[in-house]
């Protein structure tokens, strides 16, 4: 006698907008609501199948034991799990399990709940795509755009400040040329994960492309607290990184710009810091300077 035979399925459950499915502990299926063969896209001639696990994405993987664990305890389970389709398609899915306990039995079923947020997964990727870095996971120009903006508004509101640094890594070509571009890509993921350990929650570190990325200091008096970030920067970003093989001494060229001194804009804000990065990187590199816009050409080199 099946768990279907002997209860009562309410119309609530073969109608919900979920996927629903009773298993035995070892996983073989009970019962199937039509809504998750909807979600798997099965046919109306189409067998579900003795076991959920042949559609997970895991390569017929059944649950694991760490869970079915949990489950046979008489604790329940949430997640993020993934699932491929009768036509092949993946389905990202929160899947949500309890157990079934029975008198005197103990837990010899559980009941699964799917809800498909494939859709929103993919908007997810899309906006990260739009808004994110790939290689280093830094917001990229458009998100930096976005941020430039915001703190330009900030500092209208509140009469504030802040400071935009340009930073560039020296002799970069040099390690893609010795050490080969995956190399290159490590030490642009390492640079980035220090960068962003050197600023505050409140800041934001992006990278603009190849080695350059950027910085928004924000609420600043003066340039003083440019100045320290700029050289806390160069020093803890000099430090070996794990590289395939010894890619010798990796210093930054930085450059500051100050809002609304330097610039009303982030083009204004964003020249004037490159300017100075290349008048820093034009004195050896491995320094920071400071820059001459026509406001404050007389506020130069640090």
């Amino acid at each position: 006698m099946t768990w279907q035979k002997t209860h009562d399925l309410s119309q609530v459950i073969e109608q919900v907008p979920i996927g629903v499915a009773v298993t035995l502990a070892d996983g073989t299926i009970e019962y199937a609501n039509p809504h998750l063969r909807r979600l798997l896209d099965l046919g109306a001639a189409q067998t579900l199948g003795p076991d959920l696990a042949e559609f997970r994405e895991a390569g017929g993987a059944s649950l694991p034991e760490t869970i079915r664990g949990l489950l046979l305890a008489g604790k329940s389970w949430q997640g993020e799990t993934h699932f491929r389709t009768a036509t092949g398609e993946a389905r990202h899915v929160l899947e949500s399990i309890y157990p079934l306990p029975e008198c005197n039995r103990g837990v010899t079923r559980f009941i699964h709940f799917f809800q498909d947020f494939t859709a929103l997964k993919l908007a997810e990727t899309l906006k990260n795509l739009a808004f994110y870095d790939s290689l280093t996971g830094l917001p990229n120009r458009n998100l930096l755009a976005d941020r430039v903006s915001r703190a330009i508004a900030a500092a209208q509101r509140n009469c504030s400040r802040f400071a935009l640094l340009y930073i560039d890594i020296d002799h970069f070509k040099r390690v893609n040329d010795t050490l080969g571009h995956d190399a290159g890509d490590a030490l642009l993921r390492q640079l980035a994960a220090r960068l962003q350990k050197c600023i505050r929650r409140t800041d934001t570190v992006a990278r603009l492309g190849g080695d350059e990325f950027v910085v928004i200091l924000d609420k600043v008096a003066d340039r003083g607290p440019a100045v320290g970030l700029a050289r806390k920067l160069l020093e803890t970003c000099s430090e070996d990184y794990d590289l395939p093989a010894n890619g010798g001494k990796v210093t930054l060229s930085v450059g500051i710009s100050l809002y609304p001194r330097d610039g009303s804009d982030m083009e204004a804000l964003l020249k004037c810091a490159d300017a100075a990065m290349y008048r820093a990187k034009a004195k050896g590199g491995n320094g920071y300077r400071l820059c001459q816009s026509p406001l404050s050409a007389q506020c130069g080199s640090a």
